[in-house]
C-alpha cells in the first residue's frame, strides 16, 4: 500500500489498468472484423472436379422427365409400390442399399400421400446443367389424408444412355389447410360449434409465459460477456478507490494525532 501513497504511482496504476482493459477490447475488435484466412474457406479440394456447364432444359427433356418424376412420386414418395421406384431412383438415393433392402420399404425418401393431381409437373426450374436439372415440385395431398399441399426440392439426372433418374428429393414447406374428408370436415365443424357454445375459462398467462424459452434466456446470455468486460474495467477502478479511501483515512488519523 505504500507504493500507492504516491500520486505519481497512483496515476501510473490507473494508466496501466486502463491499458489492460483496452487490450481485450482491441483484440476482439480486430478478431471479429477480419474475415480470416481466405485459403481456409475454400473447403476440401475435389480431385478432377469439373464445374457443370449451364444448359437449357429443352422441351424434349421436359417430356422425358415428367413420367420419371411422376413414377418416383407415386411409388417412392406416396409408397404405392416401392419396388417400382427403384428403376427411376438415382445413385445418390439408392446409395448403400441393395435391391432387397429397397423392396422392404425402408428407403431414404420422406413419405407423403401424394395425389395424382398434377403429378409429374413442377413449379419452376431452379437450375439446368448438361446432365442434371433442379426443380421445385408442388404436390397435392390425397383427400382425407390430413396433409397440406407440399413443395419439394428435386434433382433429376441423366446417365450416359440418356435415361433420367430422380437423384434428390426433399420436402421444403407445406401450404394451406390440410386435406380433410367429408366426415372429418363435419366433425371439425361440430367441434367448432361445441367450443363456441361451451367456452372454457382460460387462465391468463403471465407476460413471460407468452415468450418462447429462447427469448426469455437470450438476455441472460447477452449479459454474460458484458459482465466479463465490466469486470475487466471495474476491477482496477475498485482497487484504486479502495487504496484512495485508505489513504484518506490514514491522512485523517495523522491529522488527529498531531
Amino acid at each position: 500500500m505504500k507504493f500507492l501513497e504516491s500520486p505519481r504511482q497512483r496515476k501510473r496504476v490507473i494508466r496501466f489498468s486502463a491499458l489492460l482493459a483496452l487490450i481485450p477490447l482491441i483484440y476482439l475488435g480486430i478478431h471479429l472484423s477480419t474475415s480470416g484466412n481466405p485459403e481456409n474457406a475454400n473447403g476440401p479440394v475435389i480431385p478432377n472436379y469439373a464445374e457443370p456447364k449451364p444448359s437449357p432444359f429443352t422441351a424434349a427433356e421436359k417430356q422425358a422427365v415428367r413420367p420419371v418424376l411422376a413414377e418416383f412420386i407415386r411409388h417412392a414418395v406416396s409408397r404405392d409400390d416401392v419396388s417400382k421406384a427403384w428403376d427411376v431412383s438415382g445413385p445418390d438415393i439408392r446409395e448403400g442399399l441393395t435391391r432387397k433392402q429397397w423392396d422392404s420399404g425402408d428407403i431414404p425418401v420422406v413419405p407423403y400421400p401424394a395425389a395424382d393431381r398434377g403429378l409429374g409437373n413442377w413449379s419452376y426450374v431452379k437450375y439446368s446443367y448438361t446432365n442434371s436439372v433442379g426443380l421445385e415440385v408442388f404436390v397435392f395431398p390425397k383427400p382425407g389424408s390430413g396433409y397440406s399441399a407440399m413443395t419439394a426440392d428435386a434433382e433429376v439426372v441423366k446417365d450416359r444412355d440418356g435415361k433420367w433418374f430422380v437423384n434428390y428429393w426433399l420436402p421444403e414447406k407445406f401450404h394451406g389447410p390440410p386435406a380433410l374428408s367429408a366426415a372429418q370436415k363435419t366433425a371439425a365443424k361440430k367441434a367448432a360449434l361445441a367450443a363456441k357454445k361451451h367456452p372454457k375459462k382460460r387462465r391468463v398467462a403471465a407476460p413471460e409465459e407468452h415468450l418462447p424459452q429462447s427469448t426469455r434466456t437470450k438476455g441472460i446470455w447477452i449479459a454474460v460477456p458484458f459482465g466479463i468486460l465490466s469486470l475487466i474495467v471495474l476491477a482496477p477502478l475498485a482497487i484504486f478507490l479502495v487504496s484512495w479511501f485508505r489513504n484518506r483515512r490514514a491522512e485523517r488519523q495523522a491529522y488527529r494525532s498531531v
